[in-house]
C-alpha cells in the first residue's frame, strides 16, 4: 500500500506510543496541497513547530482548539492536524473531544482531518473510546510495539476493510517517506491426504475400537447350538422337485 492511498482519506488515525517518532509520516500525510494547514498543538510548544515548519509558510499553530472560536479557524479550505487527542480530551473531555472532532469530520472546508493518539496513555477505562475513534476514522495508522519502521494500516472502502502491515523507509533522492508493503512467506502445502470415508458424509460409517470389542462379545441365540457339535441338516425333497436318481457323474472316467 502506498502512501498515495493513505493521503487521499480524509480522516486518519495515527496511534503512536512514545518510543515512535512519527514526525517523518506526519509531515508527509500533511504535504498533500497548498490548502491551509491549522495545527493544534496540545502537547507542544508553538514555537517547536514553527521551527518544523519553516519551509511552508500555509501552516498555522494553535495550543489548543477553542470550541467557541471555531469558525476562526475553519473559515476556508484546510487541513487540521490534532497532536494529540490524548491532550485534548484532559482540557475538553471525552464527550465534547468527540463532538468537536464530528464536527470537524462533517465541515466540508476541511479536506483532511489527522488525529494523533498515543497508545500507550490510555487507561483501561478508555480502552471503548479508542475504538470509538478508530470508528469515525477512514484510515488507521498504528506504529508496531518492538520494530520503529513497521507500521498497521487498516483502510475503510466501501463497508470494506484492507489491512496490510507496512516498512517504513526515507528516501534520500526524492527526500520523502515510502512504504514498503510485508509480504509474507506462504508455506508450501504438503500433498494432502486422502479423505477417509467417515469425513464424506453427515453420519457415522467408521466403527471405532470399543465397537469392534462389543460386536465380539455379543453372543447370538443360534451360535451356541452350533458350538455343541449337535447340529444337523435335515432335507426332505418337495412333490414339485425334479429329483435324478441317475448319477450325475457317469459320464466321468473315474
Amino acid at each position: 500500500m502506498t502512501l498515495f492511498k493513505l493521503k487521499s482519506e480524509p480522516v486518519i488515525l495515527l496511534e503512536d506510543d512514545s518510543n515512535k517518532n512519527i514526525l517523518p509520516l506526519l509531515l508527509e500525510l500533511a504535504n498533500q496541497d497548498n490548502n491551509l494547514l491549522n495545527f493544534f498543538s496540545y502537547e507542544q510548544p508553538v514555537c517547536y513547530w514553527n521551527n518544523v515548519f519553516t519551509d511552508r509558510s500555509n501552516i498555522v499553530v494553535y495550543e489548543q482548539l477553542m470550541t467557541d472560536m471555531y469558525n476562526k479557524y475553519i473559515n476556508t479550505k484546510c487541513c487540521v492536524i490534532i497532536d494529540s487527542v490524548n491532550q485534548m480530551t484532559i482540557s475538553l473531555g471525552w464527550n465534547e473531544c468527540f463532538r468537536c472532532i464530528k464536527r470537524l469530520i462533517c465541515d466540508k472546508n476541511v479536506t483532511k482531518l489527522i488525529l494523533v493518539f498515543h497508545k500507550d496513555c490510555l487507561l483501561p477505562a478508555s480502552r471503548l473510546h479508542r475504538h470509538y475513534l478508530k470508528h469515525m476514522a477512514t484510515a488507521v495508522i498504528s506504529f508496531d510495539v518492538t520494530e520503529f519502521n513497521k507500521i498497521s494500516v487498516l483502510i475503510k472502502k466501501a463497508g470494506k476493510c484492507v489491512e496490510s502491515e507496512e516498512l517504513l523507509s526515507y528516501d534520500e533522492t526524492t527526500r520523502s517517506i515510502k512504504c514498503m508493503p510485508i509480504i509474507k512467506p506462504v508455506k508450501a502445502d504438503d500433498e494432502p491426504e486422502k479423505p477417509s470415508p467417515g469425513n464424506l458424509s453427515t453420519f457415522k460409517i467408521e466403527v471405532d475400537q470399543t465397537v469392534k470389542l462389543e460386536k465380539y462379545k455379543l453372543k447370538l441365540p443360534y451360535m451356541s447350538k452350533i458350538n455343541e457339535g449337535e447340529s444337523k441338516v435335515y432335507y426332505e425333497p418337495d412333490a414339485v422337485d425334479d429329483w435324478d436318481e441317475e448319477d450325475p457323474d457317469e459320464d466321468l472316467d473315474i
